[in-house]
């Protein structure tokens, strides 16, 4: 009931401004969000001389899919490759909008939601370490690229990848399925505008993003819906994450969308 309150007020605050603090503030806060995102894009070191093994990694989710009855990812490829438009958003949809679309939420975070910046930005930090900690430990190949799963990647069979201006970095892990950060942010952007957007139907299409991401992933043959389930996971975690932050920190800190503090109720 209290997220509900707080979350309403935010949504109809009149007055917006930039965070108080100053050149230096605003800054530091763009260069950790940048870093984050650099961070979690500069990952082919983490998979070098391992491919071996990030290869029997994505075998690993393509049995665990297939012994819990969910390996539908080729029926789903075969029925989308029907309707060229459908592909064509689909490769589009999964190069393009991705970092745009995430890079702008947390703008619009800043610039326009500035009491809940902190929460959002722990939480987006949280989620990023984590994430990457995986890559790490765990490299893990996309669907793509293990010829036994019967998966294709989509955009090089339709010959888009050279269309593809703004494709994979050569600076990006190739075994970073695990979690599917796609998905991740995904969920981290609706979850942000559906809190905390004023209009109604803002929401409502914020909500229906994460699917619409679940469905390119899937359809360009970059992940498993096992690698969509961990990201959401880590999404997750990372939430509690920074609440638990926001309840540990000094009083004054992290209390983001803590209106009872606020108001001296």
């Amino acid at each position: 009931m209290r997220l509900r309150t707080d979350t309403t007020h935010l949504r109809r605050e009149a007055a917006v401004t930039l965070p108080e603090g100053g050149t230096r503030h605003h800054l530091r806060e763009a260069f950790v969000m940048l870093v984050c995102v650099v961070f979690y894009e500069i990952g082919h070191g983490l998979a070098t001389g391992r491919e071996a093994v990030a290869m029997a990694n994505g075998r690993a989710v393509l049995e665990a899919e297939k012994a819990l009855g969910i390996y539908i990812e080729p029926w789903v490829q075969s029925v989308a490759s029907r309707v060229d438009l459908l592909v064509a958003w689909s490769v589009g949809f999964y190069h393009y909008a991705h970092m745009p679309l995430t890079v702008g939420c947390l703008v619009w975070l800043y610039v326009r939601r500035a009491e809940a910046w902190q929460f959002f930005r722990n939480w987006f930090v949280a989620m990023n370490l984590m994430a990457v900690s995986v890559f790490a430990l765990l490299p893990t190949a996309p669907p793509r690229m293990l010829f036994s799963a019967g998966i294709v990647d989509m955009a090089y069979l339709r010959d888009w990848t050279d269309a593809i201006v703004a494709g994979p970095s050569p600076l990006a892990n190739p075994y970073a399925a695990v979690p599917s950060l796609h998905f991740g942010y995904a969920l981290f952007v609706a979850v942000a505008v559906f809190m905390l957007a004023r209009p109604r139907w803002v929401r409502w299409l914020a909500a229906a993003y994460p699917f619409a991401v679940l469905a390119s992933i899937v359809i360009t043959g970059n992940h498993f819906i096992l690698d969509a389930v961990a990201g959401g996971l880590v999404v997750i975690a990372a939430y509690f994450a920074a609440a638990r932050m926001r309840a540990t920190a000094p009083d004054g800190f992290g209390a983001a969308i803590a209106v009872r503090e606020r108001e001296g109720g």
